[in-house]
């Protein structure tokens, strides 16, 4: 197979992973929270000794889009969205992990958890527990949870240095071994939930584009294999 070909299939290759970030964002367009991604390109020049220089695609790393997501209003006075920087902080079996997702609830003690049951940290540390019958709970702006009995603790709001630093796992939480820090000036809306960033035009705009590429790749790959057929049937008839 002539350079033609390998450099065509590269593209193909990338192309075919970066249509799977595609439809995930399309899947993921009413996820809360969540984030979109897509692939960065590098140039791989392959330059071999009395040889041609080769240049071949070559998908280096997977990037989110940071941009906060559209602000969606849920009434429920236990969800919480980040206006600004920060993630919160919840605590799993695994140690910290952090997200933007502030659709809480309560469990049986009575302690702040996410959707997949991990309760959520206080500002300090520790858990935070609404108890019942204090009348309605109120969050402000600073994340300060409190009733009719007065504050009960501060959701904590954590930041860092730089958000690629956060590592995707699973149930939209961040991982990291980098040092988080506290938000100082933090920023919480009551009764909303940030919504995915994702536009579907946009990422279905994206996904024909990279089907009508992946086929003229193809069609590359088909013409150089044409050529070749034709190329050896010649010497053959010449032998």
């Amino acid at each position: 197979m002539q350079n033609t070909s390998y450099i065509a299939l590269s593209r193909q290759m990338t192309m075919a992973r970066e249509l799977e970030l595609v439809a995930n964002n399309i899947a993921n367009a009413e996820t809360t929270a969540y984030r979109g991604e897509r692939m960065m390109f590098t140039d791989f020049l392959h330059d071999p000794d009395n040889a041609p220089q080769t240049h071949f695609a070559r998908d280096v790393a997977v990037v989110r889009n940071l941009a906060q997501g559209r602000p969606i209003e849920t009434g429920a006075p236990l969800d919480v969205m980040i206006d600004g920087d920060g993630y919160f902080q919840v605590e799993t079996p695994f140690g910290p992990r952090y997200t933007r997702n502030g659709k809480f609830s309560t469990d049986a003690d009575g302690r702040l958890i996410t959707t997949t049951g991990d309760p959520v940290m206080a500002a300090g540390g520790g858990t935070i527990t609404v108890p019942l019958n204090q009348g309605p709970i109120q969050v402000g702006t600073d994340g300060t949870v409190a009733t009719d009995a007065g504050p009960l603790a501060q959701i904590a709001l954590m930041r860092f240095d730089s958000d690629f630093q956060l590592r995707k796992t699973q149930s939209g939480l961040y991982a990291t071994d980098a040092q988080p820090q506290e938000v100082e000036e933090p920023k919480l809306v009551q009764g909303m939930v940030e919504g995915s960033n994702v536009q579907p035009v946009v990422e279905m705009t994206r996904m024909m584009s990279l089907l009508r590429a992946f086929e003229s790749a193809q069609k590359v790959i088909d013409t150089e294999h044409e050529n070749q057929r034709r190329a050896v049937e010649r010497i053959l008839r010449q032998a």
